[in-house]
């Protein structure tokens, strides 16, 4: 039986984790490579051994540098900003809205911030959303590119000394625990990865500050801060006396290594550094399901919130006529052939439509450029509510979209995989383990998808929340 997460963790339950440090810096080095690490392991129990990690395109390089003129010239147009309250977004959660592109995970929440309120942000498919509803947007792009130069004229051999010592003994430790031999590899990948972010570090912590002092911030909501990837930032804002909150941007769980911690790092006050101060959760039970170590704070979930708003959930179900897969971002091809199989079952008696995942829509839409695969739809909506709107029935095994269709969608069920089971220890859904069953339970008028308190999931009164959060966090001094 393949190990949980909670089991995983004791891997780096060894105080000699937190021994490790570049010697610039004196900053951890687990940090910098803790995500990647247990998403390989992941990857050799859940995924058969397919890498869950996102690699760069090989035309990374040369995509980077065709945007970078657009993107200082837009950079360009907003030169002095300075405000109280800043956003470090990825830039994957843009949508249309009123013909202007609309960032869901943090457009709602600047909406209701100060208004001198900056935001940093990535690019996605490296497209600029413009035009754009917030129009104080600086692009991550140029920073990013000097964190990578700089690092890169660093590197020298110490640093990838550093890093084989670390892995050697992590891996050790995987091996000793769970009889896990990593193929080599995937090791000589994490030493290369890991030896670049060390001799970034310096870097890194020059930029930050520099990105910090010029915003001069008393609050940072970072998107995806409790990623290991962000912990130097997250360190370097600590330190100057500023806050960070993570706004939840999607799926948390019992199952997900970045929001789960082993109880040495947990009760670290040194490690704590490199987590954000606050977690901004969509409800309480999703602060039950996870262990970080920084204070929750029920907000609610804009996006869910207003997608809905003044939409009737008794909508009768005879008008839908859709069952919705979600993608989980890696598995395509398993996806397909499930919505194949479930098609063939129901006999065409309704439309089996298959979403991507938003890190492989670009892929799929190139290889399916007709939108359809013979009786499979491919879901083209860029945002998942139009989706929603039109099922009749949800399904998949990893994706925040379950939780969205709860009490909007009248069946919502589980594909009960080992991958599923290690994503949600807990969970509030009735589930199937083939096209067969599956299609057993959405014929089947009597089959409740889920039982539970809306409440609990999607907290109400957004604003009101979000607001008191402001009020809480930039009455008082710097910290």
């Amino acid at each position: 039986m393949s190990p949980s997460l909670h089991q995983l963790l004791e891997i780096e339950n060894d105080k000699s984790v937190l021994e490790f440090r570049c010697p610039d810096t004196g900053y951890l080095l687990w940090p910098l490579i803790r995500n990647q690490f247990f998403r390989i392991i992941m990857s050799e129990f859940y995924y058969d051994g397919k890498s869950i990690l996102t690699p760069l395109s090989d035309d990374y390089r040369q995509k980077a540098l065709s945007v970078l003129p657009r993107v200082l010239v837009e950079n360009a147009k907003h030169k002095n900003m300075a405000g109280d309250v800043l956003f470090m977004a990825t830039g994957a959660g843009h949508f249309q809205r009123e013909g202007k592109s609309f960032n869901r995970i943090t457009d709602y929440l600047i909406q209701e911030s100060p208004a001198d309120t900056v935001t940093v942000e990535g690019l996605v498919d490296w497209q600029i959303p413009i035009p754009r509803w917030n129009k104080r947007t600086q692009y991550w792009l140029p920073w990013l590119g000097g964190i990578v130069i700089g690092g890169r004229l660093r590197q020298r051999p110490n640093h990838k000394h550093l890093a084989q010592e670390m892995l050697q003994f992590i891996s050790q430790r995987a091996q000793l625990l769970f009889g896990l031999r990593m193929p080599d590899d995937q090791i000589q990948f994490l030493i290369s990865m890991t030896s670049r972010k060390i001799a970034r570090l310096p870097v890194m912590r020059y930029v930050y500050r520099r990105l910090l002092s010029k915003v001069n911030p008393r609050l940072v909501l970072v998107e995806q801060s409790c990623y290991s990837d962000l912990g130097v930032f997250n360190h370097v804002a600590r330190d100057m006396g500023i806050r960070v909150a993570e706004p939840q941007h999607g799926m948390v769980s019992g199952g997900h290594d970045a929001y789960n911690y082993a109880p040495v790092l947990y009760e670290s006050t040194e490690f704590r550094n490199y987590l954000p101060h606050d977690f901004l959760g969509y409800g309480r039970w999703w602060h039950d399901q996870i262990n970080v170590p920084v204070q929750k704070w029920v907000i609610g979930h804009p996006h869910y919130t207003e997608q809905w708003k003044g939409k009737d959930r008794n909508e009768s179900s005879k008008k839908k006529k859709d069952i919705l897969l979600l993608s989980d971002g890696f598995e395509f091809s398993k996806y397909l052939k499930l919505a194949q199989e479930l098609a063939e079952s129901l006999q065409y008696r309704f439309r089996v439509v298959l979403r991507p995942h938003p890190e492989e829509r670009e892929q799929v839409y190139t290889e399916y450029p007709e939108g359809t695969k013979g009786d499979v739809v491919i879901d083209q909506n860029r945002d998942i509510y139009q989706s929603l709107s039109t099922a009749y029935v949800v399904s998949g095994e990893v994706s925040t979209g379950l939780f969205e269709a709860i009490g909007r969608v009248e069946k919502v069920f589980l594909w009960e995989t080992s991958k599923a089971s290690f994503r949600y220890p807990h969970h509030p859904f009735e589930g199937f383990s083939n096209a067969k069953s599956f299609a057993a339970k959405i014929l089947d008028n009597h089959s409740d998808s889920s039982s539970v308190i809306l409440e609990d999931f999607w907290a109400t009164d957004w604003r009101e929340n979000y607001r008191n959060y402001l009020k809480h966090v930039l009455q008082g001094k710097r910290i």
